[in-house]
């Protein structure tokens, strides 16, 4: 057979066949779709093979790596341990605090830490630092009047009532105030003041006492002329001298310059008893800010000061 017989044959193949099934678009596109979505899910499970695979690597690196001495953390995060807070159970009718316990500081950046109490802010119920009713109110009142009743004779309390100076509130007042725990003890600080006047005389002087029961701080644990040097009020300068009231040392600041902004008087009387309870007594001849004129001379001495403070009525709990 040459070229041209097979090139004829193969003609009338063709022909006798039937002719082939005309070709849908539809099924040309799902059969792509089809093929595509297997190309994809190939390649979704190559990717998550390979995170698995990093994720493992990455827990055996990391702990390789903290015991060789270096400390592995995501970048900008901090090295410092996180604060350890703790709650402290609410007692009833006060609020709770909470305590941080802060990260050890870095050298030379110390700052003052929080309150190392763990008791409610205010105790019994109050509402804030200062009792308005109950004993502790009532202590304070008591204060008041055991001042004025341990005066000498020829010195009377008497209120007053300032002259042109209203806004600077009343002459005689008294308070108690809490102001912290010690443990499980409360402390205190009580506060009493009055106008003193002299038979005869126009003029109006001011005493003051204030009682810190035990566990008090604010002048540590000095006595006599060392508590005195140590804070401000109610004297500042003058001259100290330690003055026995029956085998009891007080400090007693004479020669003081009375300062109205500073709060301050001319003399006092510091008496620390011997469970730490701090009793002052203070004293000017001038009431200052009263628009009273003052006293013409002394209506206390230094030494019927240190008498009152060590009065043991006036050592409160």
């Amino acid at each position: 057979m040459n070229e041209h017989e097979l090139k004829s044959a193969l003609q009338e193949v063709m022909v006798a066949s039937s002719p082939p099934p005309p070709m849908s678009t539809q099924a040309a596109l799902d059969v792509a779709r089809r093929a595509q979505r297997r190309r994809k899910a190939t390649w979704g499970g190559a990717v998550a093979g390979l995170a698995v695979v990093a994720v493992a690597f990455g827990a055996v690196l990391v702990p390789k790596l903290a015991a060789g001495g270096a400390d592995v953390r995501p970048a900008g995060q901090s090295s410092e341990p996180r604060p350890t807070i703790t709650l402290t159970p609410q007692r009833s009718g006060s609020p709770s605090q909470v305590l941080a316990t802060p990260p050890p500081a870095t050298p030379g950046s110390e700052v003052p830490g929080p309150s190392t109490t763990t008791k409610e802010q205010w105790p019994d119920g109050q509402a804030d630092r200062t009792a308005t009713s109950g004993p502790r109110a009532d202590k304070g009142a008591k204060l008041l009047n055991d001042l004025a009743s341990s005066l000498p004779p020829g010195v009377r309390a008497e209120d007053r009532t300032r002259i042109g100076h209203a806004d600077y509130g009343p002459m005689t007042l008294h308070q108690a105030q809490f102001v912290d725990y010690a443990g499980d003890l409360q402390v205190w600080d009580y506060e009493a003041r009055t106008p003193v006047v002299l038979p005869g005389e126009p003029g109006v002087g001011e005493l003051s006492i204030r009682v810190e029961t035990k566990g008090n701080t604010r002048l540590g644990d000095l006595v006599g002329c060392e508590a005195a040097a140590r804070w401000p009020y109610p004297v500042e300068g003058g001259d100290c001298q330690v003055v026995d009231v029956g085998g009891k040392q007080v400090g007693v600041v004479t020669g003081a310059t009375p300062n109205g902004d500073a709060n301050t008087l001319g003399a006092a009387a510091f008496y620390r008893h011997p469970d730490g309870t701090m009793v002052t007594v203070a004293y000017a001849d001038e009431y200052l800010d009263s628009g009273h004129p003052a006293l013409s001379r002394p209506a206390l001495t230094g030494a019927q000061l240190a008498a009152i403070a060590v009065d043991p009525k006036f050592h409160l709990g």
